[in-house]
């Protein structure tokens, strides 16, 4: 056998072993969703890039060397984890376990109700157990991820950014920005208690966009509290 198959085949091994699929794998890669596949079964590309091996090495737990057929330079095999590894002190035995979270396009084909919304997948984020766990206090279990698209949150939320969703959150805890499912929509808004009357003020960081008040705070259809932001620079 080839060391291109032996290649091949051994991501094709550990993509089953760590539950993923090459579509899904694709897509978190940056690639065409069906970018693995041509690769594992259609030898298309011949080789993996520079870049794209290097992230496969460290999201399938395995060495760079062992998604190559030639021999790399010593001062380019880095560890599975690569500088993450040695800044958070991680393990570098390789037995580090990984996690993948679903990525919902909020602008997506399905529109509406949450339950709607969250038919929109467009990907997994995978991470590191350790390093999700090292950044939040949430369970991953309860946390999902969505492409924002409109301007009501701007500037402190653009359309394009993802929000990072704790579902966990059925009634607003404290103050805070949390996804709010409405009669026809769902959108995500600043949210503001009164103890004294459990009233809600529901207000956009864009002020085009006239706040308004709950009266009730049991009657908000909260889905989750937004806990963290990530975009491009």
């Amino acid at each position: 056998m080839d060391k291109l198959q032996q290649v091949r085949d051994l991501l094709e091994k550990k993509v089953k072993e760590k539950g993923f699929s090459l579509n899904a794998l694709s897509l978190q890669l940056g690639k065409n969703s069906t970018y693995l596949f041509h690769f594992v079964k259609r030898n298309s590309p011949k080789r993996l890039d520079e870049n794209t091996r290097r992230k496969l090495a460290r999201i399938l737990d395995v060495n760079e060397q062992d998604l190559c057929d030639f021999p790399l330079p010593n001062n380019l095999i880095q560890d599975k984890f690569s500088a993450l590894t040695s800044f958070f002190n991680f393990s570098k035995t390789g037995n580090s376990e990984m996690i993948a979270i679903d990525v919902i396009d909020m602008n997506g084909e399905k529109k509406g109700k949450f339950d709607q919304i969250k038919q929109n997948l467009i990907g997994k984020e995978i991470i590191t157990k350790e390093l999700f766990n090292h950044h939040y206090s949430e369970t991953s279990e309860n946390v999902l991820i969505f492409k924002v698209c409109g301007d009501s949150m701007s500037p402190t939320i653009n359309a394009g950014d993802f929000v990072w969703v704790d579902l966990s959150y059925s009634i607003p805890s404290s103050d805070g920005i949390y996804m709010i499912s409405t009669n026809s929509d769902t959108i995500i808004r600043r949210v503001q208690t009164n103890p004294f009357d459990n009233s809600v003020e529901i207000s956009s960081d864009n002020p085009s966009y006239k706040p308004f008040l709950v009266k009730d705070i049991k009657s908000l259809n909260i889905c989750g509290k937004i806990f963290c932001i990530t975009r491009k620079i």
